[in-house]
């Protein structure tokens, strides 16, 4: 439903073309020439689904199989024709196919389940080791067919071998007891006509000698078959033959095991084209940074920081690219854009069209991944000029030409693209016609981008809600475009200041400011102060941003701090509960045995004594563990008060320090002199405790709060160095809290990743390893979970 101008004009085709470049096959070609948009979202999710998988493989897989291999199609075709058979450099061509077919039909299939869609085409690939085999048992790397090829062909070429050598023995004794004339040269044997010969000069050629075969083009010899040696001629020739029809007869068995897999082969074919254009558009992506955006039915975009991929090939970095967000639905349907000229408006055009065209080709497309895009049936692009000469088109013409077809056809679930719309005539003229149009498609409820430079349309949206103006934003300063679009506020063309730039005398620019109607320059001037307006509120709310988020990461980190203490302090609760619950039980159990001992031993004095001794006891017991458990809650109070810069003194060390951070609510890392240790709050006390919430403030330059990575690279290193490195690095993320983390150490030789795992198995604060999954480096990286 979109048409091939369409295509042209916002560069489909030549993103196709980048990606048939990547392609390793000729089928792979084929299927890549053959991408075009699609309007059906499972089948474009089912293309987005396995060039996703095998974007996965390129960057965490194994080595993928595809190879550069011929077209052989033509070879299948050929095998199944009757009573014609391959020569040997063609069945090796077929050869190439058929192991490529069993490389990529064997590939990594204990990972398989990590790529579904792509293992659906691997498992339907048709091995045939058998035909291997059988090829690489006739015929060699060269293309020859190889002596062992069969027992038959093993013995004549045997027997031809032997006639071959009893043909020289007998010419060359021939040619010695000849007669030599002084200046003769010609003394070796050759062959003419399929039979071995010897030269004799002219004048000593006598009939009766043997068969005339040959003269030199001088005619002073002749090329002559002894008589002794024609049987022997005879003989070889018919054992060439015999090795000519067993070579014919192996071939022909060769062609008739081809063709009788042809049609499988040829469905083998068309999978390794499928996979080669995977791999090619997985490659591409990977090069121009490229996403699988999310899909939806409805005719929407909502583009986030998209890039123009041929811009981002050409540069070699995404980063070189100034990104671009813009959303269209129903409540914004359409988009006026003004600017500058030169400031990007034709490229933005270009890569939202082409962008939608990628998305609905099933393409990764250069934006983030939380971009969507609906399906579109028809994209119109009226962009650039394409005027002709040989078609008696101006500017205007070909500029409406496009417009009409558009008018004709648009509908609600279409995408229009208009560059410069109304240009090329009265600028009066062409300003209400681009009203019309742009109003017309509106109400057809098609969404719409649309450039200009007319004053006149950037009132619309003031009457129309679901237009919305947006401009490319330009530094007045440097006279320079910053190509990033902004919604929502008009754009100023800038062309009297531009030309100034670009050399225009300055008189002629101060008459031509003189000449821009007053309303022109009040507008341009509005649009200056709302820019300048605007980026200082963006400066503001940055800033704003930034500090509402560290509130809340502090609000989140002590009202996390508070529950914990809660939990603790109920914890200690239950536990003095069932303390004091144990106590009594047994003071109880202990008071019945002392009440039962009184009656029986009639209270003497010294059982009194025992008795009164041991309620002492219990009491003293009661007393004690009312203070514990008054001491507990005093403290458990007093760790909420610990803050960062506390002088406090670690009970278990009998050690002075201060407070550096608090690490997950329940422990501290306190400073102590030049060493750094992490404590819990339970084990510290304050220095003062009158004034608890004293605290030194921290030296000019000190990062006390130091973030740590969770990785730590070790390639390269010795086994000795990497676990120096190492112990340091499990030191620093104990303190800093981290539970997991990753060691890289690379794959080689294994040997630095056996002395690093032994270490990690005898550290004490090491919970478990295990190496990377597949999508974390696998058996490059090791995964430590360190003890809580």
């Amino acid at each position: 439903m979109i048409d091939q101008h369409t295509l042209d004009r916002l560069e489909f085709t030549k993103v196709l073309a980048l990606i048939e470049g990547k392609c390793l096959t000729p089928f792979g070609h084929a299927e890549v020439r053959a991408f075009g948009p699609m309007y059906d979202c499972p089948t474009i999710e089912i293309r987005q689904q396995e060039i996703s998988e095998m974007k996965d493989i390129l960057n965490f897989g194994l080595p993928f199989p595809l190879s550069r291999i011929e077209d052989c199609r033509t070879l299948l075709d050929k095998s199944r024709v009757e009573g014609i058979f391959l020569d040997p450099k063609e069945i090796f061509a077929v050869l190439e196919l058929v192991e490529l077919s069993i490389a990529l039909h064997g590939y990594d299939k204990e990972g398989r389940p990590k790529f579904p869609a792509i293992s659906g085409h691997l498992g339907a690939l048709k091995p045939f080791p058998e035909l291997v085999r059988d090829i690489k048992k006739a015929i060699d790397e060269r293309g020859e067919i190889k002596d062992d090829a069969s027992p038959h062909l093993r013995e004549t070429r045997a027997q031809i071998g032997d006639s071959r050598r009893r043909i020289l023995r007998q010419l060359e004794q021939t040619l010695s007891a000849q007669t030599k004339q002084p200046g003769w040269q010609d003394d070796i044997v050759t062959q003419r006509n399929g039979r071995y010969v010897i030269p004799v000069p002219a004048n000593l050629y006598r009939a009766d000698v043997g068969i005339l075969h040959d003269r030199s083009q001088s005619g002073a010899t002749f090329y002559i078959e002894p008589k002794e040696t024609v049987e022997h001629n005879n003989k070889l020739n018919m054992l060439l033959q015999e090795e000519r029809l067993e070579m014919d007869r192996i071939l022909r068995a060769l062609t008739r095991q081809i063709a009788e897999r042809a049609d499988r082969l040829i469905d083998n074919v068309a999978i390794i084209g499928k996979l080669d254009s995977f791999h090619a558009a997985a490659t591409f992506a990977r090069l121009v940074k490229a996403n699988r955006p999310r899909l939806v039915d409805t005719p929407v975009l909502d583009l986030i920081d998209a890039r123009h991929p041929l811009l981002v090939a050409q540069f070699g970095s995404a980063e070189k690219v100034v990104p671009m967000n813009l959303n269209l639905d129903d409540n914004r349907q359409a988009v006026l854009v003004t600017g500058p000229n030169t400031g990007g408006k034709t490229v933005m055009l270009k890569t939202v069209g082409l962008v939608v065209l990628m998305a609905q080709s099933g393409l990764p497309i250069p934006a983030d991944e939380r971009s969507t895009i609906g399906i579109f049936k028809k994209v119109f692009a009226d962009i650039g000029d394409e005027q002709s000469i040989e078609l008696s088109l101006s500017t205007f013409s070909s500029h409406i030409t496009n417009i009409i077809n558009a008018l004709k056809q648009v509908s609600g679930d279409s995408l229009v693209l208009f560059d410069e719309i109304g240009a090329g005539t009265d600028p009066k003229e062409g300003a209400a016609l681009a009203e019309a149009v742009l109003l017309h498609i509106v109400n057809q409820g098609a969404k719409l981008l649309a450039t200009t430079h007319y004053s006149q349309l950037k009132t619309l949206p003031l009457e129309h809600p679901a237009i919305e103006n947006a401009s490319l934003e330009f530094d007045r300063d440097t006279l320079a475009p910053t190509y990033r679009l902004k919604i929502g506020l008009p754009g100023s063309s800038y062309a009297v200041e531009i030309a100034g730039r670009l050399g225009m005398p300055e008189d002629v620019c101060n008459h031509a400011s003189k000449l821009l109607g007053s309303g022109e320059r009040s507008l341009a001037d509005l649009i200056s102060s709302v820019e300048a307006q605007l980026a200082r509120i963006r400066t503001d709310q940055t800033e704003l941003s930034e500090r509402l988020a560290r509130a809340k990461t502090m609000e989140t980190e002590y009202q996390s701090k508070l529950e914990s203490f809660k939990k603790d302090i109920e914890l200690e609760r239950e536990k003095a509960l069932e303390e004091t619950a144990s106590l009594l039980d047994s003071t109880r159990k202990e008071t019945e045995r002392l009440v039962a001992e009184i009656r029986n031993t009639q209270a003497s004095k010294e059982s009194i004594k025992q008795i009164q001794k041991k309620l002492k006891e219990t009491s003293a017991a009661v007393t004690n563990l009312k203070e514990k458990q008054e001491g507990e809650r005093a403290r458990s109070i007093d760790a909420l008060k610990f803050l960062k810069g506390d002088l406090v003194r670690i009970v278990t060390l009998n050690k002075e320090g201060q407070i550096e951070a608090i690490v997950k609510g329940d422990r501290a890392k306190v400073k102590v002199g030049n060493v750094m240790t992490v404590v819990e709050l339970r084990n510290l006390r304050h220095i003062n405790s009158t004034t608890p919430t004293t605290r030194l403030k921290p030296i000019a330059g000190q990062n006390v709060e130091e973030v740590l990575s969770p990785e730590i690279h070790l390639r390269g290193m010795t086994a000795e160095e990497g676990k120096e490195a190492l112990e340091r690095f499990l030191d620093k993320a104990i303190v800093a809290g981290l539970r997991q983390v990753y060691v890289i150490h690379g794959k080689g030789t294994g040997a630095l990743r056996r002395a690093l795992t032994e270490y990690l198995r005898e550290h004490k604060e090491v919970a478990s390893i295990r190496l990377g999954d597949w999508n974390e480096g696998g058996a490059g990286v090791t995964v430590v979970e360190l003890k809580q």
